[in-house]
């Protein structure tokens, strides 16, 4: 992790250097990988306003791992991260071609990078018809959640990542800095119980927590793992696919999240390789419920003594 997290400046897009992107501005991105590498494009739907909705797929492997990005609007950092990762699937000759060459083997990785364009293009949560598509999993009433319906079905991958941002005034547990990630192996039913397949992303979660607390000890807290029915996330996991999300908040000098981009793309491949080794294996789902839940002890804005006349 920390030679990925050294060298990272090489696979960097510096196309992309703030959050407020468009989608015309990634799918000149997308369309360029298109045979470099291996690498496999093609369109799978579109947004309500017609804009492109692209699947990427890198490597032949047996096991298929699903991520998709954006599909809230305004919530961009691992789409940032998925432009450097496919720069990085693509290099050769930087020390890296034996993890790339397991990569390709191993795994079939499928990116849904910016599902919500229309939402990217306002930079809102919703969809162009004000559709929160992370609650439309089981209605599917707009072309964005039956495009990744689809794709999960037609794939059945065994892993799966929906990636998010939080809003930055969460802390893991009572720590004094805000929680620059958050992860949740998602609930499947009310009871939160756990099968294998949730199993597994708990164990691959703690995984990845202990990369991030060697960059930012403290900072990394778990999401609220109540069921949600209508989340694309608590379903997908019931559907029979490992899901991890990943949310990423907030960091001190980082207002346009690139530290956090950059330690983003060093998760990506820090948990491809811990599941094509099956590392995650040795991690306890002991070790998951110690990840503290996050918390809202910040503020976006707090003024203080103010005196406000009336009358």
């Amino acid at each position: 992790a920390r030679k990925l997290y050294d060298q990272y400046d090489r696979y960097r897009e510096n196309s992309i250097h703030d959050l407020r992107f468009k989608h015309a501005d990634i799918v000149p991105l997308v369309a360029r990988v298109q045979g470099r590498a291996g690498m496999e494009v093609r369109q799978v739907g579109q947004s309500v306003e017609g804009r492109s909705i692209n699947l990427v797929r890198f490597g032949q492997g047996k096991t298929r791992v699903l991520l998709w990005s954006q599909m809230h609007g305004d919530e961009p950092t691992a789409t940032m991260a998925m432009m450097d990762l496919f720069n990085f699937l693509s290099a050769s000759g930087d020390g890296f071609d034996d993890l790339r060459q397991r990569i390709r083997s191993e795994l079939s990785l499928y990116f849904i990078p910016m599902l919500n364009p229309d939402g990217a293009e306002a930079f809102v949560r919703y969809n162009a018809i004000g559709v929160d598509l992370n609650r439309d999993a089981v209605r599917l009433q707009c072309p964005e959640s039956k495009v990744l319906k689809k794709v999960r079905d037609e794939l059945q991958p065994q892993w799966g990542f929906n990636l998010h941002d939080q809003r930055r005034v969460y802390s893991a547990g009572d720590h004094p800095h805000t929680a620059t990630f958050s992860f949740l192996a998602p609930a499947y039913d009310p009871g939160q119980s756990v099968n294998e397949v949730r199993k597994r992303a708990m164990q691959l979660v703690v995984a990845l927590d202990q990369v991030v607390q060697k960059y930012l000890p403290g900072q990394v807290g778990k999401w609220d793992d109540t069921f949600e029915p209508r989340a694309f996330g608590d379903n997908i996991q019931k559907w029979g696919t490992s899901t991890v999300l990943i949310e990423c908040g907030g960091l001190q000098g980082d207002p346009e999240k690139q530290e956090i981009r950059k330690l983003h793309f060093v998760l990506y491949l820090v948990a491809f390789d811990a599941i094509i080794r099956e590392s995650f294996r040795q991690k306890t789902i002991v070790d998951y419920f110690a990840i503290p839940q996050h918390d809202d002890n910040f503020f976006e804005l707090l003024v203080r003594d103010v005196t406000v006349p009336f009358g």
